[in-house]
C-alpha cells in the first residue's frame, strides 16, 4: 500500500505510515500488521516507530523484527 506523502504516526503497535484508500486522498492509518521496529529521523529529530512488511523501507534505520 502506497504511502501519504511523508506522514508518519508514532504509536506503539501500529504501522508508522499513513496511507490513503480513497479517491479523495484522505490520510488514515495503515492497517497492515505490524512486524518490524527502527528509528526514522525528521526535522523534529528520531523517532522510534513500527513498521508493517510494506512499509520497512530505506529510511528506517537499525531495524529489527518484533514478535508479535
Amino acid at each position: 500500500m502506497d504511502h501519504y506523502a511523508e506522514a508518519f504516526y508514532v504509536e506503539p503497535g501500529r504501522c508508522w505510515r499513513m496511507v490513503t484508500t480513497d479517491r479523495q486522498g484522505m490520510p488514515t492509518h495503515c492497517p497492515e500488521p505490524v512486524e518490524w521496529r527502527g528509528r526514522f529521523k525528521n526535522r523534529q529529530g528520531w523517532h522510534v516507530v513500527d513498521s508493517c512488511d510494506g512499509h520497512v523501507d530505506d529510511k528506517l534505520v537499525g531495524v529489527k523484527r518484533v514478535q508479535t
